[in-house]
């Protein structure tokens, strides 16, 4: 992560803590209890997007040349991929304590538990950031950070359970989001091993041996760091690769699950049309969603791939506490008519 430029400090934190618009009435929780939710901008929302849903938004920095942008206010996803393709890096940075130290406080300044969707602790320093906050606000028993282990649409999915289930004991929806991130599966098929070598988690051989074999990589997250699930020689068996691997670990049809693309949305209908749907026709009804700078970041441009849950594994032979406590969430609220 690159370090938070100066200059833009105090307009950082004039965008990330203005007040929430709530254009709706929330649920109660018990008698006047509400429950506030926080997200940071890796969920792949703008800010006024967040807003509009009456949630504090927490926005992570991205520096590309000269220029900070604040993700989901002032760069867009494809201006974002114009820069790119111009030659120039992205840098990130990480939220400071301060800004949700200040979000904590007036969300649960009335008494009301408080949840952060978090960027996964394992490519970001941003859940570090959020717990000393937690520590330091004013009502750090109200506060509840979960760690998604994933983002961008992983946390959509995350989030989408958040405001299904919200009227739960405050515990017990944190536990049962604790079990479903860990089925949450993403694969991803990238133009270019460019960034993935430049973020560290590919050898300087195999990044050589990779371009001159013209290997497409395909990304995953692996207990919430991003890895290669594995390399594919060509588009064509690339995005075959990413079939597979859906079919490795069933799709679970009763979550929210999202097809995904970065910089072109063709390369997309390529891999819906010709791969994709003809395996799962159940899913061309998924939304589509476009890749944030933040994320497009750590993978590049010319990406595609899918964000869903899945089915969960027949071999263990008794679920655990928080996997029966998820059963019985998700037979009350997600049966079929």
């Amino acid at each position: 992560m690159g370090p938070i430029l100066i200059e833009h400090f105090f307009a950082y934190l004039n965008i990330a803590l203005s007040p929430p618009m709530i254009g709706f009435p929330r649920r109660e929780r018990g008698l006047d209890m509400a429950l506030k939710i926080v997200l940071d901008s890796s969920i792949g929302y703008t800010k006024e997007e967040v807003l509009q849903k009456g949630y504090y938004f927490i926005p992570l920095l991205i520096t590309l040349g000269d220029v900070t942008y604040t993700e989901g206010v002032d760069i867009t996803p494809d201006q974002f991929y114009a820069l790119l393709a111009q030659g120039l890096m992205p840098h990130t940075a990480q939220p400071s304590p301060e800004l949700y130290k200040v979000a904590f406080n007036d969300a649960s300044k009335d008494g009301d538990e408080v949840i952060l969707l978090s960027l996964s602790s394992k490519i970001s320093g941003a859940y570090q950031a959020a717990n000393i906050a937690k520590n330091e606000c004013d009502h750090p028993e109200k506060i509840h950070i979960l760690d998604t282990l994933s983002f961008f649409c992983g946390s959509q999915i995350l989030l989408h359970e958040v405001e299904e289930h919200q009227d739960l004991p405050i515990n017990d929806l944190v536990d049962y989001l604790e079990d479903l991130k860990t089925r949450i599966h993403v694969f991803a098929g990238m133009d270019s091993l460019t960034y993935v070598y430049k973020g560290g988690r590919l050898s300087k051989f195999h990044y050589a041996l990779g371009i001159f074999l013209h290997a497409k990589p395909i990304g995953t997250l692996d207990e919430g760091s991003v890895v290669l699930a594995g390399k594919a020689m060509g588009t064509k068996n690339a995005m075959s690769f990413v079939v597979d691997k859906a079919k490795e670990f069933p799709i679970d049809f009763t979550y929210p699950a999202y097809l995904f693309y970065s910089s072109d949305r063709n390369i997309l209908e390529r891999f819906e049309q010709d791969f994709f749907f003809p395996a799962f026709p159940e899913a061309k009804t998924w939304p589509t969603a476009q890749i944030n700078p933040l994320i497009g970041s750590h993978i590049g441009p010319m990406v595609y791939g899918l964000f869903y849950v899945s089915k969960p594994q027949e071999s263990s032979p008794k679920p655990s506490f928080f996997q029966k406590i998820h059963q019985d969430i998700h037979s009350v609220f997600h049966k079929k008519d």
